[in-house]
């Protein structure tokens, strides 16, 4: 027969599982708001499209690893440390509870503060999971996308696939096969992060793009380059300035198949026309060079689905011995190592008979900074003498194209892939976000001589009909994707920017799922 006192030590199970539901939502809200603070600190304001597109979930992004210790931080203080944090304070409550608290009846006599303890021990965890939850949800811009998926405004209308004008492919291509009249052939270096401001004395104390400057004196130059609404990292910079969209998840289109999906997890805007296909049917010879994982948020899938038939990164270098010290743990082969391998490319791509589109895309200025034994920097180097670094290896690879004479037939198009984050952890956000008109390096190289900007500003969203352009290969009525070339004699007239600078920006936030079905191949 049992007595009052060994029912007493019997543990009541019902309460020790509402004790642990209730640690186990104080644990995920710890999680959840430290996650968004970490997400604030490393990358600040970032979009819900921003952090789906680089997830292993979207359609062949997010292969690869960037920077690990990334993934250290993630796991430390966003999931140990709240797993920690929690265990402690239901250690020591127990302690409270079993000193201060003296055993109460259940049922209707037990005395009113005990009724209230429990109460509140069922109901603030709750609480402040739900505000947790709210927390993460408003960094990672789940409100802003939900209020933007109830505008049913679409750029549908205003995407227009690339089509060269009459009598440019004719003469392009029989140039390609039997004219002595040369094609010109094309380099593009993306600057990671990099901006004219970082030429401001008054802010760094010097010039950090010094040498980029000398050495492209006698380019080029247009300072109205901007990064489209929305955007802010490498794929969204690659993508805009090569599709002339902005890049949208694939896994939000609405009405997606799952079988479908599935089976077209391995292409990447497969539906849209890009400057890489356009190139591939003129006969061009597309590589693509960067110094890190070729994998990393479907970096590869897009290159090789749009006209690129090579793509070099930090798996290729490893495996033909590259110095490891060469080899950062952050994020992959040094700038000056790049370049270096890049001038036996370009010189092979050069003695072929194709006309060539060489990619590069630098990493020594993403954040942290990087430092190596090819770059001279004192000791603590800092991200300053990264940026220094990373565009002195571009020089030094632009005398390489000048005195080989691989300028004669080619034209250079340098620009930064976006600008410079300015995040709460980011280095000079000081300094950034007290310029009010920020605006992406675009530096050109034409043989045919300088080239004839036509508007004060564009964004990322017209660089690939302008470059086209540029390459005597102009499309028809200048326009292409959502961008019109800023080269050139083009109309902005019944394109998306004739539109207010308020309508633009908001249609850009947009789902747009009719075009982004189209673009991703998901139409039935």
């Amino acid at each position: 027969m049992l007595t009052a006192n060994t029912r007493r030590s019997r543990p009541n199970w019902r309460r020790v599982g509402a004790r642990a539901i209730n640690y186990g939502l104080v644990a995920f809200s710890l999680m959840l708001v430290s996650g968004a603070m970490w997400i604030r600190y490393r990358f600040g304001d970032v979009s819900f499209e921003q952090i789906l597109v680089n997830l292993p979930i979207d359609g062949g992004g997010g292969e690869g690893v960037g920077n690990n210790t990334y993934i250290t931080e993630v796991l430390v203080f966003c999931i140990l440390l709240p797993a920690a944090l929690t265990a402690l304070g239901a250690l020591l409550l127990s302690l409270w509870r079993t000193r201060r608290l003296p055993r109460a009846p259940s049922g209707p006599g037990q005395p009113a503060r005990h009724r209230r303890v429990r109460r509140f021990a069922i109901l603030a965890p709750v609480v402040a999971f739900v505000a947790a939850l709210s927390v993460f949800l408003t960094v990672a811009g789940v409100p802003q996308y939900a209020v933007a998926s109830l505008d049913n405004r679409s750029v549908a209308g205003y995407y227009v696939t690339p089509t060269l004008q009459p009598g440019a492919e004719s003469t392009r291509m029989s140039s390609v096969s039997t004219s002595s009249a040369t094609p010109k052939n094309l380099i593009t270096i993306y600057l990671e992060s990099i901006e004219n401001t970082f030429e401001d004395e008054s802010l760094f104390g010097e010039n950090l793009l010094a040498s980029l400057d000398t050495a492209t004196a006698d380019w080029s130059r247009y300072d109205g380059l901007t990064q489209y609404y929305g955007g802010g990292w490498t794929m969204a910079g690659l993508v805009s300035t090569q599709c002339g969209v902005p890049l949208k998840s694939k896994i939000l289109s609405t009405g997606v198949d799952p079988n479908v999906y599935g089976e077209s997890v391995q292409q990447y805007l497969p539906g849209a026309t890009c400057l890489g296909d356009v190139l591939n049917d003129q006969g061009y010879t597309s590589v693509f060079l960067g110094g890190a994982a070729s994998g990393f948020a479907g970096k590869s899938t897009f290159l090789l689905g749009h006209g690129y038939s090579v793509d070099r990164g930090l798996a290729d270098w490893q495996a033909a011995g590259e110095d490891p010290a060469e080899i950062s743990s952050q994020w992959g082969l040094s700038d000056y190592r790049l370049f270096q391998n890049a001038k036996q490319t370009v010189s092979d791509l050069a003695s072929g008979e194709s006309p060539f589109n060489l990619t590069l895309l630098t990493l020594d200025s993403h954040e942290p900074g990087q430092s190596y034994p090819s770059c001279a920097v004192p000791d603590g180097a800092t991200l300053a003498d990264s940026i220094k670094c990373s565009v002195s290896a571009v020089s030094d690879f632009i005398s390489y194209l000048s005195d080989s004479g691989i300028l004669d037939d080619t034209v250079v198009v340098i620009m930064g892939d976006h600008l410079k984050p300015t995040s709460d952890g980011n280095q000079f956000r000081g300094e950034l976000t007290s310029v009010s008109n920020r605006t992406i390096v675009f530096r050109v190289w034409d043989p045919d001589g300088p080239v004839d900007f036509t508007r004060e500003s564009a964004d990322q969203l017209s660089v690939m009909p302008s470059v086209l352009s540029i390459l005597d290969l102009p499309v028809v009525d200048g326009r292409a994707g959502l961008g019109v070339a800023f080269v050139g004699d083009s109309d902005t007239q019944g394109s998306l920017l004739e539109l207010p600078t308020a309508d633009y920006d908001t249609l850009l936030t947009v789902p747009s799922n009719d075009l982004y079905r189209r673009l991703w191949n998901l139409e039935e």
